[in-house]
């Protein structure tokens, strides 16, 4: 594969974006679909999935940390993961294939 300078600035905003994650915790997210999309190629809602996979690791790798020093109050963090989980099965499998393909694409 060739690297072109789309590519490259695609790497580098992508590094921002973990930088960004790291440093303060959230912003990635928003941030990571824009870059995947129009820097990288990548189509629009496969972009929202890969942006929602990034944000979920970096968050499950802090709370790796959080829950060995048993500062997570686990059914709290149950009480809100179902109905977030709940709504993201919910939205990927019947409203994002309603969307129209012309709001789409660009």
């Amino acid at each position: 594969m060739e690297l072109t300078l789309q590519h490259a600035l695609g790497y580098l905003a992508a590094i921002t974006v973990g930088i960004s994650l790291g440093l303060i915790g959230s912003g990635g997210s928003i941030m990571a679909v824009p870059v995947l999309v129009y820097l990288m190629g990548v189509e629009p809602v496969l972009a929202t999935a890969y942006s929602l996979f990034i944000v979920g690791f970096s968050a499950l790798t802090g709370a790796i940390q959080f829950l060995r020093k048993k500062m997570i109050h686990l059914q709290t963090a149950i009480l809100f993961a179902i109905p977030s989980l709940i709504t993201v099965f919910i939205t990927r499998k019947y409203i994002v294939p309603a969307i129209p393909d012309e709001v789409l694409t660009f």
